[in-house]
């Protein structure tokens, strides 16, 4: 766990947060699938990921584009944000 919460320091700071907080509330309580799936966000280019939270581009890795989604909605919840604009 302590080397997923060090992957989640990002070289873009904004990627900190939504992917910080996912990690201690969330990653647990996934199935392994989708446990690798963030492992894969996780080392995938901040660009990408930035790319993908904020809609501008899906991965062609179905597994990271649901984690993408659930991280979204997480990150929306805790901000109090609607994740759809």
């Amino acid at each position: 766990m302590v080397r997923l919460r060090w992957a989640c320091r990002r070289t873009l700071r904004v990627l900190d947060r939504p992917l910080g907080n996912f990690l201690q509330d969330c990653y647990r309580q996934l199935p392994m699938a989708e446990q690798f799936a963030f492992e894969r966000v996780l080392n995938s280019r901040d660009q990408d990921i930035l790319d993908w939270l904020i809609g501008n581009r899906q991965s062609n890795d179905a597994g990271i584009c649901v984690i993408i989604e659930k991280i979204r909605l997480h990150h929306a919840t805790l901000s109090g944000e609607n994740p759809d604009g």
